[in-house]
């Protein structure tokens, strides 16, 4: 009987999505520039859908319309742009004048078929980068709510384990425990990323999920959810994250009312489960939160990491509103068809004015939204909408069973995320792609049987 529950438990999905995730927030965190990095996690996806395939076909079935499609059409739309088109067609695209100047040049064949994108490669890189995301919203949509709820746990621990790492990284001046070959900053905390930023938001996304996970537990089990998320808001200031420090706002927002409510409903008895949150364990967590507070304020005025951190909200770097305006003159140089999803450092260099060209190479926007705009034009922003759009009705609307607080702490999750964005690149990465797949399937309804 025991060989045979393990057994179980080794073929189960939520046991494979869990290790899926643990390895893209281990090693997923560098982007495009780690590609064996990135083809591991694709192929422990694809391994996650050919072993679950009975899974994928329940999720086709039974997930609702809305987000089969949108997940549907977030695959294929990197594809269609690598489809070789006619010259009567591609020429004609805003933007490809250089590339049928080059081709003349080159002496190549002006009858010659080209996709839409301008770098195929880094285009099917795009599609590729989407595998593991969409495993785990395929086959997470399928798992009951206990189960989903494990998952968000598992996120949690990892991003936890990750800020663990961290504090080694910075006890040796970031010298050793380095995932990434870069050239870090001795006083910023990494963790598994390549950028502190990433870092800072994953921080922030496991910080809500503790707070909403089911409050049903033991008060000692209570006390660890709450030390831990004290100790990611401590490292989301360490990442010296200017955008991820901000997004403790809403964060933060989302704990105590999380934990008001709770407080209240033990009060007035309309709890639906014995729940451990007592007025005197809110008060406890305000108390927490106090400690936090006097500690961050005492580094701040001392000197300190914190004040090294908050120092950056003083020196907000021109160069980043620079790329904004020159990727803006990008996006109407490709409007409304893009360059292709990926290609943005190919196309942006052709861009750049020569008054803010300056030795560091701009290989991003700093505005996923703009860098949207760019590589995918309307189409793309439309299906970004789309998502946001999906996601916003779906929290609305409310779970269709159990317990609410992990479903509405996901939405804050991916609002979140889309906050980042305007500043950042936050789902250029696996690990944050496939955390941000994680909220999805906490959002996420089965449709409900004809």
């Amino acid at each position: 009987m025991v060989g045979s529950t393990a057994r179980q438990m080794l073929v189960a999905p939520l046991l494979h999505l869990q290790a899926l995730v643990v390895l893209a927030l281990a090693i997923g965190g560098g982007g495009v520039a780690y590609g064996l990095h990135n083809l591991a996690i694709q192929l422990a996806a694809l391994a996650l859908l050919a072993v679950h395939a009975g899974r994928l076909v329940a999720f086709v079935e039974q997930a609702p319309r809305l987000l089969l499609a949108l997940l549907l059409l977030s695959l294929a739309f990197p594809l269609l742009q690598i489809i070789p088109l006619p010259p009567t067609i591609w020429q004609e695209l805003p933007g490809r004048a250089p590339v049928v100047e080059s081709h003349a040049l080159a002496g190549i064949d002006p009858a010659t078929w080209a996709p839409l994108s301008l770098d195929p490669a880094r285009s099917l890189v795009a599609f590729l980068g989407m595998f593991a995301p969409a495993a785990i919203i395929a086959i997470g949509s399928t798992l009951a709510s206990e189960e989903r709820a494990r998952l968000a746990l598992t996120m949690a621990a990892a991003a936890f384990a990750a800020m663990l790492l961290g504090t080694v990284q910075l006890a040796s001046v970031n010298s050793t425990a380095m995932i990434y070959p870069i050239s870090p900053a001795p006083d910023v905390l990494y963790a598994t990323f390549a950028n502190r930023n990433s870092t800072g938001l994953l921080f922030v996304l496991s910080l809500i999920l503790l707070a909403a996970l089911p409050l049903a537990q033991r008060r000692l089990w209570l006390l660890a959810r709450g030390v831990a998320a004290t100790l990611l808001a401590f490292g989301v200031v360490l990442t010296q994250s200017r955008s991820a420090m901000v997004l403790l706002v809403p964060a933060g927002a989302f704990v105590l009312v999380r934990l008001a409510f709770a407080a209240w409903q033990r009060r007035v008895g309309r709890a639906l489960h014995p729940a451990p949150i007592s007025p005197q364990t809110f008060m406890a967590g305000v108390a927490l939160a106090g400690v936090l507070a006097a500690i961050l304020g005492v580094s701040a005025l001392s000197g300190g990491r914190v004040a090294e951190s908050l120092d950056r909200f003083d020196r907000l770097e021109t160069d980043r509103v620079e790329m904004w305006d020159d990727a803006y003159f990008a996006t109407g140089n490709y409007w409304p068809v893009g360059s292709g999803m990926g290609t943005f450092d190919e196309v942006f260099q052709l861009h750049e004015s020569l008054e803010y060209v300056s030795p560091r190479k701009a290989g991003r926007a700093h505005s996923d939204w703009l860098e949207i705009a760019i590589e995918g034009g309307i189409i793309a922003l439309l299906l970004a909408g789309a998502w946001l759009a999906w996601v916003l009705f779906s929290v609305l609307r409310g779970p269709a069973k159990g317990d609410g607080w992990l479903h509405f702490g996901a939405g804050t999750g991916l609002g979140c995320i889309a906050l980042q964005s305007l500043l950042d690149y936050p789902l250029r990465n696996q690990a944050l792609l496939c955390a941000a797949a994680v909220l999805v399937v906490l959002v996420a309804r089965q449709r409900e049987p004809a």
